[in-house]
């Protein structure tokens, strides 16, 4: 019983933090939420029901992709939205004079990471479960049960990409270049990066890729996944050269590297965290 009462005491501060930050964040939630409703619904159901020319996909499983298709755009804000500033705003708002002599800094980056990861899953689910329901509607039951594949690699992605913005908020001066910065990289930097690997040598497959690892979320869809090497990218001829267009990662590869990058990340997102003064 003794034990039980120390570990409450212990956790007691990350439940508090925890609480709070799902209150203190409760309107951006409801904003955001209302927004990727609304993308859902355009993209799931407007774009069939008043263009008539625009046939249904030719599966519940190709519909689930399309409907996927714009999903890591809405990660990589929503992540930048509800995780810019869960750092770098302690200090750029001096709050932390108040919060960092009553609880230990790691205790408040989790209760903080918890606290809006769990958020911005639950508006993640909200487009998941309108894509559902539109993808019964059209095509009735059974539902594709990879729709829930792609859910938990959803999941993944969301925790990498957090952690991966939770480190530039820790040393980051404001929310806002915080912001700036990870889109930038992860919409652009990303992407160039992998263009010049792949021109070097289209052989290497960018497995460091944030962008690259997305993929899996629609890819895993696939009635028949790719099971092997040479059905994951597609070679393109051009004057003589050869052009590779890497498609999607393997599930162990993607699965591996994003809980790399959650692990890494957060680790020195909190070292740093520790050792910055106000």
């Amino acid at each position: 019983m003794e034990k039980l009462n120390n570990l409450y005491i212990e956790i007691k501060p990350i439940l508090h933090t925890y609480v709070f930050e799902l209150k203190k964040n409760s309107k951006k939630f409801i904003i955001f939420s209302i927004i990727t409703g609304l993308i859902g619904f355009l993209i799931g159901f407007l774009g069939f029901a008043l263009i008539p020319e625009d046939s249904l996909s030719s599966s519940q499983g190709a519909y689930f992709q399309d409907g996927l298709g714009i999903m890591s755009l809405i990660l990589i804000f929503g992540v930048c939205f509800f995780f810019g500033g869960i750092i770098c705003s302690e200090f750029s708002t001096k709050s932390g004079y108040i919060v960092f002599p009553k609880i230990n800094k790691y205790k408040l980056i989790i209760g903080k990471y918890l606290g809006n990861i769990t958020l911005l899953i639950g508006v993640i689910a909200i487009y998941y479960f309108i894509l559902v329901l539109l993808g019964i509607f059209f095509y009735g039951l059974p539902l594709n049960i990879r729709i829930f594949h792609s859910f938990a690699i959803t999941i993944l992605y969301i925790l990498a990409v957090s952690s991966f913005v939770t480190l530039f908020s820790s040393f980051m001066k404001s929310v806002n270049m915080t912001i700036i910065a990870t889109i930038l990289i992860l919409l652009i930097v990303f992407s160039l990066v992998d263009q010049i690997v792949v021109l070097s040598n289209p052989d290497f497959e960018p497995i460091y890729s944030l962008d690259f690892m997305s993929r899996l979320i629609t890819s895993i869809l696939e009635t028949d996944f790719p099971a092997t090497t040479a059905e994951r990218y597609i070679d393109m001829e051009m004057q003589g050269f050869i052009f590779r267009i890497w498609i999607t990662p393997t599930i162990q590869m993607g699965i591996t590297v994003m809980l790399l990058y959650t692990i890494i990340c957060l680790g020195l997102a909190s070292i740093i965290f520790s050792r910055k003064q106000l």
